[in-house]
């Protein structure tokens, strides 16, 4: 049996599903469950996002076939209100940037971490989502070396995170050095650079400790500048990967931020 989490499941067909999971020894699995929109099927309500599941599968071709599923005995909290959308996020990116069939335990705990995180509501979940964002930049194996540059600590030093040469130490009161350093990543590389690259100290300490508790994680982002670069930088580095791939639930949360603003603003009526 393997352990797993459903990631998001498709109609196929008449009576069956597809669908996405994520397991430790696997990675993200496609899955043939045949029949489970049937009526009386056994899978019936089982193959839903989130729900943390024992699975036996084929292991021939990319689009297995789900032989049997099942609670693993262990709690299954629902994700409730907005979180349920940063959830949606987190399913969203695990769909977009991650390979099949690639073994990720460490990327499964930390996703494990984030839908049990995102249930309990302790923590924000603007907090939870950047730690998830950085375990997952770091499976892809393109997460700068963000803890290389904490021994050239300099309150007065600029960091350029770059996407392809790792993380450049400029002097932040010299405009003409940054402006030279920009040019010249561009010379090697023809691809544009924005100012969500550019980042102080504290927020490079703030990802450099992804590793260590969630709560001192989240007390290195109770300060308001570091909490919006960390963001902006994460976003920007995920967007470079996807591509031009839109993501869905960014959208939804997005509208959902606007329509919430507008009500709150009198514009909208009940």
């Amino acid at each position: 049996m393997n352990e797993c989490y459903v990631i998001h499941a498709s109609p196929w067909k008449e009576t069956s599903l597809i669908v996405e999971v994520l397991t430790a020894a696997d990675g993200r699995v496609s899955l043939l469950a045949k029949g489970a929109r049937r009526p009386r099927s056994v899978h019936r309500g089982l193959l839903q996002p989130f729900h943390r599941l024992n699975i036996r599968y084929s292991r021939r071709g990319d689009l297995k076939t789900l032989i049997s599923a099942e609670w693993d005995g262990g709690s299954n909290i629902p994700i409730i209100g907005q979180r349920l959308l940063s959830g949606f996020y987190v399913n969203e990116l695990i769909l977009k940037l991650l390979q099949k069939n690639e073994t990720c335990p460490r990327l499964f705990e930390a996703y494990e971490k984030t839908i049990i995180s995102l249930a309990d509501t302790l923590i924000p979940a603007e907090v939870i989502l950047r730690r998830f964002e950085i375990f997952l930049l770091l499976h892809m194996g393109v997460l700068p070396d963000f803890k290389s540059v904490l021994n050239k600590i300099d309150e007065k030093k600029i960091y350029f995170i770059t996407f392809k040469d790792g993380i450049k130490v400029l002097d932040g009161q010299n405009p003409s050095i940054i402006k030279k350093e920009i040019q010249k990543y561009l010379n090697l590389h023809n691809e544009k650079v924005v100012i969500d690259q550019f980042v102080s100290l504290r927020t490079v300490q703030a990802i450099a400790s992804y590793d260590s508790s969630i709560e001192n994680f989240f007390s290195m982002l109770t300060i308001r500048k570091t909490a919006i670069e960390t963001k902006k930088l994460l976003r920007s580095l995920i967007r470079y990967q996807l591509g031009s791939v839109n993501l869905r639930s960014r959208k939804l949360m997005l509208d959902l931020t606007n329509f919430t603003r507008l009500k709150i603003e009198g514009y909208l009526d009940d």
